[in-house]
């Protein structure tokens, strides 16, 4: 009887102590791990030819992790990359197209590419290598610059770019030589939304000079030492928004390439670099520019 009672008494408590003992189980569960992010997609790119990127609508936002060291040009729904420099670190790259967004990864490879990377098929990857003739299996898109879509605008641009090709030469000690080229500052105006650059381009070689990338950079804190890089020298990069794209000089002769880039306002330590690249091969040519030459520059 007494061991009925005893048990009829603790019966309780033992259904207690399991329930707690449960509750504490289920507290201590590790809680199930979050999904992976999906890898990033990488995107080969050289620094001796040009890599095209083209969605289903048209690219309002490019964003490199490095700016610093690829080169991107807009064009529509195309995007434009090639490394500035061999051996350029992977960096991501985030692309704006319509009202979606796309990210991936550059990454430098040791041989000439000539790719076309098209999401256009329903956010599908399809991939047309080129042959080290430059031919396709798809058809790239043609190399422009990243003109201004207003056509009011762009057509005033090229107005006033047409109007500068007819001026005299005015700065010819702004100039670089290398490689049997010569690289010089022809003139340079200014209006209210651009600077628009005339330069001039002497090739004393027997091979043609083809001008893929134009690149334009405000660098500011160099100390007045063009070519010094400082840890805190800041850079900034400048889309052209006006101008020809892939302009050729031929052998042994002269030509004139012209450019229009936002308006910007450089101090003292600051200039304008001036970078070109031909589209097959490996003569660079980088020119800074004062910047006291272009705020001193007329308006236009």
């Amino acid at each position: 009887m007494f061991s009925k009672l005893l048990l009829a008494l603790s019966l309780p408590l033992l259904l207690a102590s399991a329930t707690s003992a449960q509750s504490s189980t289920a507290v201590l569960r590790p809680a199930a791990a979050p999904p992976a992010a999906p890898a990033l997609l990488d995107v080969a790119v050289s620094d001796s030819s040009t890599t095209y990127l083209v969605f289903g609508g048209p690219v309002s936002l490019v964003d490199v992790g490095m700016a610093n060291n690829y080169l991107v040009k807009i064009e529509a729904n195309a995007v434009f990359v090639r490394a500035r420099r061999k051996s350029a670190p992977p960096t991501p790259i985030l692309i704006r197209y319509g009202s979606k967004y796309w990210m991936g990864r550059l990454v430098y490879v040791n041989r000439p590419v000539l790719q076309l990377y098209d999401f256009q098929k329903d956010g599908a990857l399809s991939v047309s290598g080129g042959s080290s003739e430059g031919t396709a299996a798809g058809a790239a898109p043609e190399n422009e610059l990243a003109l201004d879509k207003e056509r009011e605008k762009k057509a005033a641009v090229e107005g006033k770019l047409s109007q500068l090709r007819k001026t005299r030469e005015e700065h010819q000690a702004v100039a670089v030589v290398d490689n049997d080229l010569v690289l010089s500052l022809a003139n340079v105006r200014n209006d209210k939304d651009f600077t628009y650059l005339r330069f001039k381009v002497i090739n004393h070689s027997a091979i043609d000079y083809n001008v893929d990338f134009t690149d334009f950079q405000l660098v500011e804190n160099a100390h007045k030492k063009f070519l010094a890089r400082k840890k805190n020298e800041a850079r900034r990069p400048l889309a052209p928004s006006g101008g020809l794209a892939n302009q050729v000089v031929t052998g042994r002769t002269t030509g004139y390439l012209t450019y229009a880039i936002p308006l910007y306002a450089a101090t003292d330590r600051g200039y304008l670099e001036v970078t070109l690249r031909e589209l097959n091969g490996a003569r660079v040519l980088v020119l800074p520019v004062p910047s006291r030459v272009i705020n001193r520059a007329s308006t236009i």
